[in-house]
């Protein structure tokens, strides 16, 4: 499970997370939704430790891992996998070298690595054919794909997901979406992914909302089309007749 506690980050005059309350529970999908620039990629990168927050406090599992330090720390967050906005492969690497990167770095022999990329491959349905690919073969689909699969190489207990389906056409995006929940139901792994894209709704347990440095909202995403907050309501519909409709100071709290 993840519990955040009063999260508190600035960048100078900026606040982007303010005293900021959220929890995942275990083998939960949540989806974190909010306009652009509201800092849901900040908030990610609090849970899993790239950036340090201000103040406040992050729980994996009971452990407050904005205090652990060395060893301690980076036992934590080998639990969480990271699946970055642009899948960050290395263009230099084959597929299968970005893949099982992490293993070759532990020294493990490729005789070793190359079952168990072959296996991730195909769990997020790539071929034994795309092992000696470079990523500027690939279509950006197929990034995301290998950035998944890397990842999964960690088995990871939390999938954390920023953006996985920017810059991609609508029928990538279902497919990449498709992967996530199956992942998801599959691993049985806590799954937290920030998007833009309302078609996550259809495979997230939970959703979020993020507003002005807050968790506005929270609850089964089933009901999130029948929630009577005119924020809400316009921004997941994506209305765009007259003057954007403001959270009054209630459900900011």
């Amino acid at each position: 499970m993840i519990k955040i506690e009063k999260l508190s980050k600035r960048f100078g005059k900026n606040i982007i997370t303010n005293k900021l309350d959220l929890e995942v529970a275990e083998g939960e999908f949540l989806a974190v939704i909010g306009q652009s620039g509201v800092g849901k990629s900040v908030l990610l990168k609090q849970i899993v430790g790239l950036l340090k927050p201000d103040s406040g406090r992050v729980r994996i599992d009971g452990d407050e891992v904005t205090k652990l330090k060395g060893d301690a720390r980076r036992k934590i967050f080998k639990k969480c996998g990271y699946v970055f906005q642009f899948a960050a492969l290395l263009d230099s690497l084959t597929v299968f070298e970005n893949v099982g990167i992490k293993m070759f770095e532990d020294g493990e022999p490729e005789e070793k690595v190359y079952p168990m990329v072959l296996e991730k491959l195909k769990s997020v349905g790539l071929s034994e054919d795309s092992m000696q690919k470079y990523p500027a073969e690939l279509s950006g689909g197929m990034k995301k794909r290998v950035g998944l699969a890397r990842t999964l190489m960690l088995n990871p207990k939390i999938l954390i997901y920023d953006e996985p389906t920017t810059g991609l056409d609508p029928i990538s995006v279902k497919m990449i979406h498709e992967l996530m929940a199956q992942t998801h139901k599959e691993r049985k792994i806590t799954t937290l992914v920030i998007s833009h894209d309302i078609d996550i709704f259809n495979y997230a347990t939970q959703v979020a909302m993020l507003y002005k440095g807050k968790i506005m909202h929270k609850g089964p995403t089933k009901d999130i089309w029948h929630c009577k907050d005119p924020y809400i309501h316009q921004f997941i519909r994506g209305l765009s007749d007259g003057p954007i409709v403001q959270p009054s100071d209630e459900k900011k709290k």
